[in-house]
């Protein structure tokens, strides 16, 4: 008979080794082997750790979609091959019985916009993670504010909260205009996961516009600006300061009354990038083209400032292709094909296509289309995760 000495042990830091590398679903069924295993799962520093190995090593592409012909939304996550890897069941959400917009996207969490439907309820959030299936509803925006303003969403590992940020403007309620791609905003409000309430935050006396998307990477939420020079807007989600960066070198040979479309801000390897589209008119011909710049720290005669380097130029092309994200190296955009053979309400129908230009091999491919005229889609970047969003719902 063997020993108990002899029995097969594995170090439990091997099995924490082994487990972090799990897909969420067995980690998930895997609660009830032990306590010790069921304890493991909720300490911050594993689901921390499962986060990243998941980022590194199982990135998705998060597609919203909504069928305004059919009232319904869908939710699928694309793989490394372009392929539908899971379609994430939205019935949590779909119980509010309000259309709904992904704001962000965050260590596998969305914070969702309910629309206020022409009046009938005040502006409200989720945060929602659709793979553990659990949403928890956030109290009511101090004001309301509806589209007229810009939502970040982000996290910070030095205070351990998700905050989200809305960018406003008291006085564009009274003059109800289109405000086009970017808006003029001058006030912040906040709310903390860990607090469960929002608050004022100090903005500055600036006036700019901004473009409606944000991004969060390492503990700060960016968005794009626009005064008399470009500019980056940081908030450091743990000492909640907002930074303003102008960035002249950007301006540099671009002529923003050329942009088609708004610059989108995203993360290109750990550093802050921007990707826009640009026309340009030459003798007659007009071409189009995608740019990336990459922004980074750097020195000037006042002191430290953001950089902006352009790394890639693609073009020029004989069609419009909008940028849309960063996914790992490649570059997402959007093309508007064109009209397909159709019969009664569909002939005439518009198909958007989602196309992938890699920025190692500069090879594009085509792997997605949408119908234009009854689908509003919506794409992110997502990694499955553990992390609990409280007050669990469904």
């Amino acid at each position: 008979m063997a020993s108990e000495s002899n029995k097969p042990f594995l170090p439990f830091e091997i099995i924490i080794n082994i487990l972090k590398r799990l897909p969420i679903k067995s980690i998930v069924r895997f609660q009830c082997v032990c306590k010790d295993w069921k304890n493991l799962f909720t300490i911050p520093s594993f689901i921390a750790e499962q986060v990243l190995n998941s980022a590194r090593e199982n990135p998705f592409l998060l597609i919203h979609e909504y069928y305004y012909k059919y009232r319904r939304s869908s939710l699928r996550l694309l793989n490394q091959k372009m392929e539908t890897a899971e379609v994430l069941s939205t019935h949590s959400i779909e119980s509010f019985r309000r259309h709904w917009r992904i704001n962000g996207s965050c260590n596998g969490l969305l914070c969702v916009e309910l629309d206020t439907e022409q009046g009938r309820f005040p502006l409200s959030h989720l945060l929602w993670n659709p793979v553990m299936n659990e949403v928890r509803e956030v109290p009511q925006t101090l004001n309301d504010f509806n589209s007229l303003s810009s939502v970040g969403f982000g996290y910070s590992s030095v205070v351990n909260d998700f905050k989200i940020v809305r960018l406003y403007h008291p006085e564009l309620l009274k003059k109800k205009e289109d405000q086009g791609f970017y808006t003029n905003l001058n006030c912040a409000q906040m709310f903390s996961l860990s607090t469960g309430s929002w608050k004022e935050l100090e903005f500055g006396a600036l006036n700019a516009r901004f473009t409606h998307d944000a991004v969060s990477a390492n503990g700060n939420i960016f968005w794009f600006g626009w005064d008399l020079f470009p500019m980056i807007v940081s908030f450091n989600i743990a000492t909640e300061v907002f930074t303003f960066t102008t960035i002249p070198t950007l301006q540099s040979g671009v002529d923003v009354a050329e942009h088609r479309c708004p610059f989108r801000v995203d993360v290109h390897g750990n550093k802050l990038a921007m990707c826009d589209g640009i026309h340009s008119v030459i003798r007659d011909s007009r071409t189009y083209s995608i740019h990336m710049w990459v922004v980074e720290e750097g020195d000037s005669e006042s002191g430290n400032s953001l950089i902006c380097t352009e790394k890639y130029k693609i073009g020029p092309l004989a069609t419009v292709l909008k940028p849309l994200c960063i996914w790992r190296n490649q570059i997402v955009c959007i093309y508007e094909e064109g009209e397909v053979e159709g019969k009664g309400k569909d002939k005439g129908d518009l198909k958007d296509f989602l196309y992938l230009f890699n920025l190692t091999t500069k090879e594009w491919t085509k792997f997605h289309n949408f119908s234009a005229a009854y689908c509003h889609y919506a794409i992110f970047n997502y990694e499955r995760s553990l992390v609990s969003v409280g007050n669990i719902q469904g």
